[in-house]
């Protein structure tokens, strides 16, 4: 494999090795299945550190284009033929090079950005994306609800409205926090638009380059993303039966000075997991003991089916370290894009400051919209009925799995959210039973998209709230077949492995 690196150029040498690879890989040059030149031998080769080389290949693993595996090598991944590149233009002009030559950041590959696309084309069972229901979308609620605060408030709500939020929405939402026992003040809430802008946010204000934060892994990959900023050290802390595990957590904030902690303590995304309530007092102990602040994100935290409610960790802070974040996006809503950050007031304050020069303020129809509603009982009747829908749904996801899946795909079913999480045997890849899949019409996402350190292969996610019944059992059996031929193959393979090794030794 030849490459070429220019030290002259203003562009990071590992983003070199990368961007030359990925193009290899795109035309073709270097073939599914093909195993690439180990790092260490590579880094030699081109005379650099072999972090260097370690840092392209991560990130080539990250896109999904390249796989490693202990004790064998580094592969070109079978997903790797699905990334199509974009389709080049008949020139490029001088301008591109000069814009080139000015951007901050080297882009990241979005491949699951493009998976989640492929959603939308005709005839596929997507279980990629955690989206709303449009069994219950309540397009009438939302126009009768914007007649009335028009015919209100009138041209008022087409104007700029107040950086920290509509205060009619901040009163509602206040005594929402408080019957989930977080006693807020009004100046301790701050509307946003939605929690991708909440955690942008937080980065902006709290994390800077030399700053380490802890989160869970696998995570929302939407997170990773705005956490991996250059100079910020994320820490991986992996998610177990009772979500972070907090042994290793607090092995982290003993060894490094973490800046941040960031959880999702109710129906993890991507495994679904809950955080009990002995897990939630510690980590909160952990925070004060060690002055470390806390980000929660608790968007899937009102879409419980079943179980006992457990408190918001803002609820157990008693030194103002938990930074609560929500959503109305997961209720059915996402198109308002509004959320809301509860803290301390000086965070709340600085949080606002940087919302101000972002944005101004979040659309205030909006807010107004959903104040109507929440007001006038119409969101929580809304929530109970897409409790109910939702949990028919798993049911639905959960009694297809049962009689189409192996036993060895081992299928963690939440009590609450939208998606489950399904574990392979070890030597099973998701990202390879996607290529099979998608030749059948059914897409999903696979683990290694969530992890942004160490990413493991052998698991999926499948989201279910917005199929219909009968798609959610077609796409689990075509599946189920997928999944029971591969696990043939992989046993194949173990009997051929431990037959040659009986050889060997002989």
């Amino acid at each position: 494999m030849l490459l070429t690196l220019d030290s002259s150029l203003h562009k990071p040498l590992y983003v070199q090795i990368r961007d030359q690879i990925r193009e290899r890989i795109m035309a073709g040059a270097i073939r599914v299945g093909e195993r690439l030149e180990p790092s260490r031998e590579l880094a030699k080769r081109l005379g650099v550190h072999r972090t260097t080389v370690g840092n392209a290949y991560a990130e080539l693993e990250a896109e999904g284009l390249i796989q490693g595996t202990v004790g064998r090598g580094t592969f070109v991944s079978p997903l790797a033929s699905q990334l199509k590149s974009p389709p080049p233009r008949a020139r490029r002009s001088t301008n591109d090079f000069f814009w080139d030559g000015l951007f901050v950041e080297e882009p990241r590959d979005d491949a699951l950005g493009r998976l989640m696309a492929s959603a939308f084309q005709p005839g596929v069972i997507s279980f990629a994306a955690s989206h709303a229901s449009l069994e219950l979308s309540p397009v009438d609620l939302v126009r009768r609800a914007t007649d009335r605060v028009l015919r209100r408030e009138g041209a008022r709500l087409l104007q700029y409205g107040p950086s920290d939020g509509y205060p009619p929405l901040k009163r509602y939402l206040q005594s929402q926090l408080r019957r989930d026992g977080i006693p807020a003040e009004l100046d301790e809430i701050l509307i946003t638009n939605g929690c991708q802008q909440s955690l942008d946010l937080l980065r902006r204000s709290l994390v800077t380059a030399g700053d380490t934060v802890a989160c869970e892994n696998p995570t929302y990959p939407g997170l990773s993303r705005v956490f991996d900023s250059p100079g910020v050290r994320m820490i991986g802390v992996p998610v177990g039966a009772e979500g972070m595990d907090l042994d290793l957590l607090q092995a982290v904030i003993e060894q490094s000075k973490v800046k941040l902690i960031m959880t999702s303590p109710n129906f993890q995304n991507p495994t679904g997991r809950v955080m009990p309530l002995a897990a939630r007092q510690r980590l909160c102990d952990l925070a004060t003991r060690f002055q470390t602040p806390v980000a929660e994100d608790d968007i899937y935290g009102a879409l419980r089916y079943h179980g006992r409610e457990l408190p918001p960790l803002k609820s157990l802070d008693t030194a103002g370290l938990v930074i609560y974040l929500n959503s109305f996006s997961k209720v059915g809503f996402p198109g308002l894009r509004v959320g809301w950050i509860v803290a301390s007031r000086r965070v709340i304050e600085r949080l606002r400051a940087a919302k101000q020069r972002a944005d101004l303020h979040t659309n205030l129809l909006g807010q107004a919209v959903l104040e109507e509603l929440g007001r006038g009982g119409w969101l929580n009747k809304l929530l109970r009925r897409t409790r109910k829908l939702y949990e028919h749904k798993l049911g639905v996801l959960r009694g297809a799995a049962e009689q189409h899946f192996p036993p060895e795909a081992v299928c963690v079913y939440p009590q609450g959210g939208m998606s489950a999480w399904v574990e392979l045997p070890a030597g099973l890849d998701a990202a390879e039973l996607l290529v099979k899949a998608q030749d059948c019409g059914v897409i999903f996402a696979p683990s290694q998209y969530f992890y942004f350190q160490q990413p493991q292969h052998n698991a999926f996610r499948l989201c279910f709230t917005a199929l219909p019944d009968h798609q959610i059992e077609r796409g689990v059996t075509i599946l189920g077949e997928l999944l029971k031929a591969a696990m043939r193959k992989n046993g194949k393979g173990r009997k051929k492995s431990a037959a040659g090794a009986n050889v060997a030794l002989v």
